[in-house]
């Protein structure tokens, strides 16, 4: 069973019915302006006269693009039941995203999904990075690759290590999914001296890995957005990405990193041997991570917060105006 999947009709139901049968959050009631992460929380938009933001990280990947794929890996009838409940689904979303002033998107492929899906419009805000945090090495190593994420098959990391057998060079890898170390990853790793799995590590060691790498990996399956490659650009190293989802929009230039096309396995392969620190410029990559910087992002989030509270009094002027005509 794979960690995340699409909900029934049924769970759905539940809980959007829990949403409404518990009483407001306090917090909520008390802020001038709501932001939303959660879709199933925007029904609390029923109750609430408040200005609202929805910042759509995921794209719903569970009902859309992904929801063939993840199907793949359900037992048989509960995968008809999804198949049978998914267009209800998909109206349901539509519902809660109607409910919102602004409706935002971490990158233009999730833009795209909410439009093709959905037929909702939004608009594209990046999310931060702390620049302050991740920054250059005076003196960095560049002998090994480095790979970083939380440990599901979302991520590929076995097409990582498929790639790196029998290479030269060094590939670390670190990130699990709970505990300190995912024991599936242990074991692809352990018969590979080219190939070493270090679990779960600190910020600090997360920062001086992405520092001294040669470059860093990310094999996500159609990231919404994609941190890593932009965390790793902050500390002047390159990227290697697939060519899917918001990789194509972080890593858009070869002064950037490496976007890797299909066949992966062998076209990783074929990177990492052809592969030169030499043909980037730390301070280039530096200076295009400070386009995600807190800052930026503070100055737009402030226009969408202004545009939500607009829409908000437009939409209560429109109520009382329909109210006097049918009255």
């Amino acid at each position: 069973m794979v960690l995340i999947e699409p909900f029934t009709k049924y769970e759905w139901d539940f809980q959007i019915k829990l949403r409404r049968s518990i009483k407001v959050p306090k917090e909520l009631e008390e802020l001038d302006v709501i932001i939303f992460h959660c879709p199933f929380d925007l029904v609390f938009l029923e109750r609430l006269d408040k200005p609202s933001i929805f910042y759509n990280h995921r794209s719903a990947r569970p009902y859309t693009f992904m929801f063939k794929h993840i199907l793949r890996h359900i037992e048989p009838l509960r995968r008809e039941v999804l198949i049978k409940d998914d267009p209800y689904i998909i109206e349901q979303h539509k519902y809660l995203y109607s409910l919102a002033d602004v409706i935002l998107s971490n990158s233009r492929f999730t833009q795209g999904i909410m439009r093709a899906v959905f037929k909702v419009d939004s608009y594209v805000c990046y999310p931060p990075v702390d620049i302050r945090k991740f920054r250059p090495a005076k003196r960095p190593r560049r002998d090994f690759f480095f790979s970083v994420q939380r440990i599901n098959w979302q991520k590929r990391v076995e097409l990582q290590i498929k790639a790196f057998k029998g290479l030269k060079e060094k590939l670390i890898i670190a990130g699990t999914s709970k505990g300190d170390y995912d024991e599936h990853v242990l074991r692809l790793c352990e018969d590979l001296p080219n190939v070493e799995y270090i679990g779960r590590i600190s910020d600090d060691e997360l920062v001086w890995y992405m520092q001294n790498a040669k470059a860093v990996l990310q094999t996500g399956y159609y990231e919404d957005f994609g941190l890593v490659p932009v965390e790793a650009l902050a500390c002047g190293t390159p990227a290697i990405v697939v060519d899917e989802g918001g990789f194509k929009e972080t890593i858009h230039s070869s002064h950037l990193g490496v976007r890797v096309k299909r066949p992966y396995i062998s076209n990783l392969r074929k990177a990492i041997r052809t592969f030169s620190i030499d043909a980037y410029d730390p301070k280039e990559l530096r200076e295009e991570a400070k386009k995600y910087s807190m800052e930026r992002f503070r100055k737009e989030m402030d226009k969408y917060i202004r545009l939500a509270i607009t829409r908000h009094e437009e939409k209560k002027l429109l109520c009382r105006c329909r109210d006097r005509v049918s009255n």
